[in-house]
């Protein structure tokens, strides 16, 4: 029979007894054994909770107290077996007093051992706790150091970022490599780190702020420098060419030397100078030998032809002028993309000027200015020739045109455009002078009128160039800059000069000529005259006063039509005794106005009605136009109706005593139906 187990409970003073309650009342959730693992959390890093540590890191207390219940587990069944181990013993020994106080002396001495065991382990575990503790506030103190130090580097790491320079930048700066876009990307970079330290450190570490742009300025200084130097002596031969093509390297050299005036005045003359020399020296070659392989021909072939010769020179200078402005502004748009409407000159200070419009210009003017003395030189040949009005009118207008042309491109106060000007003026005056020499040449010319009385060959050759020089007029640019509307203004000097002497030459020679003739003659000539200026709204007022001349002139044949035509009829002695008795006496009772003298007058009449017209029609058919024919004509058969009214509404009159005067005097619907009026 088993023995059956004590049931003998033990004192709580027992060691055993203790160290049963201490193990079933430890708890997980103390402040040291928080703190302990906490200090273990710590030594787990990064974000990522879907990482293997860190699922092990999120899992350790759960971890820890699973293998705590597991320690309490052991012990249990330790325990177990020490009891199965008793029961055996009771079986073996019995329940004798003497093996049972045996027993209770080995297991005493067993627990004398575990407890001996238990405080040497209980001692051991404060000194660990103690250790433990002070490797814990190490930790702690470890890290927030850590981060402190972190933030620091990164802080430094930030700062010498933003304000100091790499050493690639450095070397792209300082040493002698070929220039590319990194260069101006680290230029760009000092500027920035300047801008940035006077905006910033300057306000609040003045000191540093002052170091750092110290450094900077000397790496600043020697980019400038490599950059000056890389220009002339890489860049300046390619501008020798005629037309140098501007690489994007070179516009970004030039628009980030624009912050040295000093160095960038240098290379703007050295450029300037460059293509004032190019310039002459093509200008001549285009004068003298042309273009390659003989094309395009030397100018200077066509130096017979004056016109053409003077186009030609200025033609190939407004191509020059456009070739240098698209140059310059290209030079120093410092980008592509940049227009000429952008300002690009902003910061420019040329030492005379500061604007981009002027600054531009100034250069433009260096670069042509040289190419004036050759061609004043040649134009002043030109106006010491024997040039006719036209041809000295041809030129001036050509000159005035590219002097507004050119002067658009390089600036209207430029040399090459200042002596335009004063070429345009000279040219003009040669023109009037030649074209009043010329008048008074005609003036003096006295050619009697040929039976015909048409216009002379010297009246005609003189509107025929008058016709050019208003066509020239026309299409010049003289016309286009005048203020009034339609340019009459512009070119009322021109005829005035022109104009007036022809219009003396229509009555120069017509003292042999009768009042008709003379009439018919001026009314010819003015006639041709309004013709060829008329169609041309500039010479309207002169127009208007032509016709009013011609108009004048178409009176007078009218007056001395109607004259003939009763001359011719037989009514001039009726008419004169009309005008003599009229209101004195009866007319029935003049002789020369009474029944038979009319009747005698409308026989005369009848004859010559039937052939008045064609006689006025040959009278009138040297009029050169068609209108002023029939204008004279029917004026005339109207001034004689008048006058024939007037003898009829006489004898009409009862007053005058005349007898059935309807049977006396011809109707004046006869006498119009006769007239074909």
């Amino acid at each position: 029979m088993l023995a059956q187990p004590s049931t003998t409970k033990l004192s709580r003073s027992h060691p055993l007894s203790q160290k049963l309650q201490k193990m079933l009342g430890h708890s997980l959730d103390g402040i040291e054994t928080k703190s302990a693992l906490e200090a273990l959390d710590s030594f787990y890093y990064g974000d990522n909770r879907r990482d293997p540590i860190n699922v092990a890191h999120l899992n350790l207390k759960a971890d820890l107290d699973s293998k705590a219940m597991s320690g309490y587990r052991d012990f249990l069944s330790s325990f177990e077996t020490v009891l199965a181990c008793v029961n055996v013993w009771f079986l073996e020994f019995g329940h004798s007093q003497t093996n049972w106080s045996f027993i209770r002396q080995a297991v005493e001495s067993d627990l004398e051992s575990v407890n001996q065991t238990y405080l040497e382990m209980e001692s051991m575990l404060k000194i660990a706790k103690s250790d433990s503790a002070m490797l814990l506030a190490q930790t702690r103190d470890l890290k927030l150091l850590r981060e402190q130090t972190i933030s620091k580097k990164t802080a430094v790491d930030g700062f010498l970022r933003r304000f100091t320079p790499s050493d690639s930048e450095i070397d792209i700066l300082t040493t002698s490599s070929d220039l590319t876009e990194t260069f101006f990307a680290a230029m760009n970079r000092l500027i920035q780190i300047n801008d940035d330290c006077n905006s910033v450190l300057m306000q609040e570490n003045q000191k540093a702020g002052n170091e750092i742009i110290e450094s900077v300025a000397i790496y600043q200084e020697k980019g400038y420098a490599k950059l000056h130097s890389w220009i002339q002596i890489q860049q300046l031969p390619l501008f020798k060419r005629e037309t140098p093509e501007v690489s994007k390297l070179m516009r970004k050299a030039m628009s980030t030397l624009k912050a040295r005036p000093s160095l960038f005045q240098s290379c703007v003359d050295e450029i300037s100078l460059i293509r004032q020399t190019v310039l002459v020296q093509f200008f001549m070659d285009a004068l003298t030998r042309g273009g390659p392989s003989g094309l395009p021909r030397p100018i200077e072939l066509v130096a017979h032809d004056p016109v053409r010769y003077v186009g030609d020179m200025l033609a190939w200078l407004h191509q020059a002028s456009v070739g240098e402005r698209e140059l310059v502004e290209g030079l120093f748009s410092g980008d592509a993309s940049v227009s000429m409407n952008d300002d690009i000159f902003s910061v420019l200070s040329l030492g005379l000027l500061s604007t981009k419009p002027e600054a531009m210009l100034v250069i433009l003017d260096v670069c042509t200015k040289n190419t004036v003395p050759p061609l004043k030189a040649r134009i002043d040949e030109v106006l010491a020739s024997n040039l006719t009005p036209s041809v000295s009118y041809k030129i001036s207008t050509t000159i005035q045109f590219y002097s507004h042309t050119i002067g658009k491109v390089i600036g209207e106060k430029s040399g090459l455009v200042s002596y335009l000007g004063a070429a345009y003026d000279k040219t003009f005056k040669v023109f009037l002078d030649t074209l009043k020499a010329q008048g008074v040449r005609m003036t003096a010319f006295v050619q009697k009128p040929g039976r015909e009385l048409t216009p002379p060959p010297v009246l005609k050759e003189a509107v025929l160039q008058l016709r050019e020089l208003m066509a020239s007029y026309e299409s010049s640019l003289m016309m286009q800059t005048s203020d009034d509307t339609n340019g009459e203004e512009g070119f009322s000097q021109i005829m005035a000069v022109a104009l007036d002497p022809i219009l003396t030459l229509c009555t120069n020679g017509t003292a042999t000529l009768g009042k008709f003739e003379n009439a018919v003659y001026i009314a010819n000539c003015l006639f041709f005259i309004q013709s060829a200026i008329a169609l041309y709204e500039f010479t309207a007022t002169r127009v208007e006063s032509i016709t009013s001349q011609i108009e004048a002139q178409i009176q007078i044949l009218i007056d001395e039509q109607s004259q003939i035509i009763i001359k011719q009829s037989g009514l001039s002695p009726l008419l004169e005794a009309l005008d003599e008795h009229s209101g004195k006496i009866p007319l029935a009772l003049v002789p020369a106005l009474d029944a038979r003298a009319i009747m005698a007058a409308m026989s005369n009449l009848d004859v010559y009605l039937c052939t008045a017209g064609f006689e006025a029609h040959s009278r009138l058919s040297l009029l050169l136009s068609t209108q002023h024919r029939e204008r004279s004509l029917d004026g005339g058969f109207s001034a004689f109706l008048e006058s024939y009214k007037r003898l009829h509404d006489a004898v009409m009159d009862p007053v005058n005593k005349y007898e059935f005067p309807s049977t006396i005097i011809r109707s004046i619907g006869e006498i119009q139906t006769l007239l074909v009026v």
